[in-house]
């Protein structure tokens, strides 16, 4: 089991939302929503055969696919990543430790994959650590990886030679991001927000629905990119110029105007209703 692709996520995202017309979601209403972006139903298909495959989503009918417990903790995840910008660190770090045989080299690197990917940073060869709770994700993900008897897990304040901003930099590619934000933003302004503010003039009510969700959808991956690359760090360990934790928040703001305008009739509307808290 190997990291999600992009499309991969965003379905599964799709599923656990649901299509309002039963559990989880149809072919053809995914299909129809990713033709409108340019992408074939082939890939779609075959991106929904990989989720069942990797245990994140199964078909109980013909034709529909839903989000598994698994698909759905990982959506989870993602949703509530982003939360961590407004929460106060209370100067505990969540420490992972291990040491897993070269035999397992496959499921050691997916192990490894999967704690870069939910936040983690590499302090010393085979220890990584997170200023966030995560000890029951990381239980999670070993289980899921098979290799629970080669880590150790603990909560704990670093006594001596403590992660300084300086040092955060080092252990997470802080720098990197911040460009990919900067880069996102270019997007943002010069080409979503302008496309929203043209739909809005022209109607929400503009093909059904679907070209504002193609725009949710769109903005949705890049909120989820970011989300997935971002550890989220408290204030006290970012530098002093980041920029990301602001723009995520337009981000989420504008995701959310989005959301609203499409109109409630609409067949994509249950796609976003649990993001609305509907």
């Amino acid at each position: 089991m190997g990291p999600l692709l992009s499309i991969e996520k965003q379905l599964l995202y799709l599923l656990a939302s649901g299509d309002g017309a039963g559990s989880g979601a149809s072919v053809s209403r995914l299909v129809e929503v990713y033709e409108a972006r340019g992408i074939s139903h082939q890939i779609v298909r075959n991106a929904l055969s990989k989720l069942k495959k990797d245990g994140y989503a199964e078909s109980a009918e013909r034709s529909r696919y839903k989000a598994t417990p698994l698909g759905e903790e990982f959506i989870r995840i993602i949703n509530a990543k982003p939360g961590l910008y407004g929460k106060e660190w209370d100067g505990q770090w969540c420490m992972v430790m291990f040491e897993i045989p070269e035999s397992e080299r496959r499921r050691r690197d997916s192990f490894r994959s999967e704690l870069l990917q939910l936040g983690f940073g590499s302090l010393y060869k085979s220890v990584y650590v997170s200023p966030w709770d995560y000890r029951e994700e990381v239980i999670r993900l070993a289980l899921q990886c098979e290799v629970t008897e080669y880590i150790t897990v603990t909560n704990t304040r670093i006594v001596h030679n403590g992660i300084t901003p300086e040092k955060a930099a080092s252990l997470w590619p802080l720098e990197e991001l911040q460009e990919l934000y900067r880069e996102k933003e270019r997007w943002f302004r010069e080409g979503l927000e302008p496309a929203l503010t043209e739909l809005e003039a022209a109607g929400t009510g503009t093909g059904g629905g679907l070209p504002l969700f193609v725009l949710f959808l769109e903005l949705g991956e890049v909120i989820a990119e970011l989300g997935l690359r971002d550890p989220m760090l408290p204030d006290p360990l970012l530098p002093e110029a980041w920029t990301g934790k602001l723009l995520l928040g337009q981000f989420q703001a504008c995701l959310r105007r989005i959301a609203l305008a499409i109109p409630e009739q609409s067949p994509y509307r249950p796609f976003v209703a649990h993001f609305l808290g509907r």
